[in-house]
């Protein structure tokens, strides 16, 4: 089994969608005030996420890697309409202000996912830092199409403003994981870069999982 078939298998293990929190979305299980605490405390992890990428990408000196950084970046930043305003729009579309959503405290799941996250870009291989934003973006289109097929069914939200969010990252990361498949690939061409890779998914996956149990109330 080569690299990425071993990252995959421990995604696939650590899948969200099989956390508690998502069955419940999927069958209309949660009440609206857990959807906004979920918006709120998400944000603290959708506004970092440029600056995490922002972080691989100084510390790359490979041209190539910058410009597939780069873009990732491009897309969650540019424009009015940007990714961190579809969030903002997302909650509002479920009732919840946006200065709340900014202004809400994260939680202990959210913190620890956020450290999480710091320590894998900034600490170690590059390799290893890619991999932990991989473990995420690889299941965010199949994570994103059941978050929309859930709010449609089950909650009676069908609006596109609301559900730009998702639509688009339901398509958006197809892209982004795929580069980052290729990138783990080219920069971890040693054991000790394979097992650091291996160990950034693990925690990756461990503190979603993390995040997802402290607003599953």
């Amino acid at each position: 089994m080569d690299l990425l078939d071993r990252i995959d298998a421990l995604i696939a293990e650590r899948h969200l969608l099989k956390h508690p929190f998502y069955t419940k979305w999927k069958a209309g299980e949660l009440t609206r005030d857990e959807l906004q605490e979920y918006a709120r405390q998400y944000y603290a992890f959708e506004s970092t996420f440029p600056r995490l990428l922002s972080a691989l990408h100084t510390r790359s000196d490979r041209p190539d890697v910058r410009q597939s950084l780069l873009d990732n970046l491009w897309d969650e930043e540019h424009g009015e309409v940007n990714h961190e305003e579809m969030w903002l729009r997302f909650g509002e579309g479920i009732g919840v202000e946006r200065s709340s959503v900014r202004s809400a405290p994260a939680n202990d799941g959210t913190r620890a996912l956020l450290e999480t996250y710091w320590a894998a870009v900034s600490d170690g291989p590059i390799a290893a830092g890619i991999a932990a934003l991989y473990a995420y973006e690889g299941q965010v289109p199949e994570v994103a199409t059941e978050k929309i097929r859930g709010l449609v069914e089950q909650y009676g939200i069908d609006d596109a403003r609301t559900l730009a969010f998702f639509t688009v990252h339901s398509t958006l990361d197809v892209e982004h994981s795929s580069a980052e498949r290729s990138m783990i690939s080219d920069l971890a061409p040693t054991a000790p870069d394979e097992e650091a890779v291996l160990a950034a998914t693990r925690a990756a996956l461990n503190a979603w999982w993390g995040f997802l149990d402290s607003v599953n109330v």
